[in-house]
C-alpha cells in the first residue's frame, strides 16, 4: 500500500524539476534582454564631451593680439603643452641684448592682462639663432635666451600683475629652431621668445627636453 502510493506521486518530482528549469530559463532570457537594451546594434553610445583646450583663454588671446598677429609680430598656436604665443625677437629686443624694447612693452602688457584672469602655469622660453655670442654680459646663447625670458617675466609680473610663482623660466639657445639657420631670414625666425601657457600643471612629459627653472629659483645675472 505504502510502496504503491509513493510510486504514484513520483511524477511530482519530475514536474518540480521541470518548473525549476523553466524558471531559470526565463530568468536568463530576461537578464540577456536587459543587457542588450544598453547596447542596441546600430545605435552608438554618445561620445563623452571633451572641453576644448582653454577655449576661453585662446579666444581672449587672439582677440587682444589680433593686430600683432596681422602684422606678424606675434603668432598663437596650440600643441601638447598648451597655448604658445610666439613673439618676433627683433620687435622685442636689440641684437645681443636682453632688455625689452619700449615699443614691445604694450604687447607684453596685453598678454599679461589676459593671463592675469587665469591660473595656468606659464613657461617663458627664449630662443636664438646659431650665431655664437660671447660678450661681457653673456657668455653664450644659453645665457642670452634665458636672460630674455627673465626680462619678460619681470615685465609681465609687474604689468599684469601675474604672480611670479606662476612662471617657469627656460632658455633653449639655438637648439629648438623653427627653420634653418642658413639664411638671415631663417635666423630671424629662430630668434624668438615664446610664452607657453601650460594646459595643466607642469609635468616631466609636458616639459621634456626643455631646460626650465621656477622663477622663484632663478639666479640674478
Amino acid at each position: 500500500m505504502f510502496s504503491r502510493g509513493a510510486n504514484r506521486d513520483r511524477w511530482l518530482l519530475t514536474y518540480a524539476d521541470f518548473i525549476t528549469l523553466l524558471f531559470a530559463t526565463f530568468v536568463l532570457m530576461y537578464a540577456t534582454a536587459k543587457a542588450k537594451e544598453g547596447t542596441k546594434p546600430g545605435v552608438p553610445r554618445p561620445a563623452p564631451t571633451v572641453k576644448p583646450l582653454e577655449s576661453n583663454l585662446l579666444t581672449d588671446l587672439k582677440k587682444n593680439l589680433h593686430l600683432e598677429q596681422e602684422s606678424a609680430v606675434a603668432s598663437i598656436s596650440v600643441d601638447q603643452r598648451g597655448i604658445i604665443i610666439s613673439l618676433d625677437d627683433k620687435s622685442c629686443f636689440r641684437p645681443g641684448q636682453a632688455e625689452v624694447e619700449s615699443a614691445a612693452v604694450p604687447m607684453f602688457k596685453k598678454v599679461a592682462g589676459v593671463l592675469a584672469q587665469y591660473s595656468n602655469r606659464i613657461l617663458l622660453e627664449g630662443h636664438t639663432d646659431s650665431v655664437p655670442i660671447h660678450t661681457a654680459q653673456f657668455r653664450s646663447n644659453w645665457e642670452l635666451s634665458t636672460a630674455r625670458s627673465i626680462a619678460v617675466m619681470e615685465l609681465m609680473a609687474t604689468a599684469g600683475p601675474v604672480g611670479a610663482e606662476r612662471f617657469l623660466i627656460g632658455g633653449s639657445a639655438d637648439n629648438a629652431p623653427v627653420t634653418g639657420n642658413e639664411t638671415e631670414q631663417g635666423r630671424a625666425h629662430n630668434r624668438r621668445v615664446e610664452i607657453i601657457v601650460l594646459d595643466a600643471g607642469p609635468s616631466e612629459q609636458a616639459l621634456a627636453g626643455h631646460p626650465v627653472a621656477a622663477a622663484s629659483d632663478r639666479t640674478p645675472w
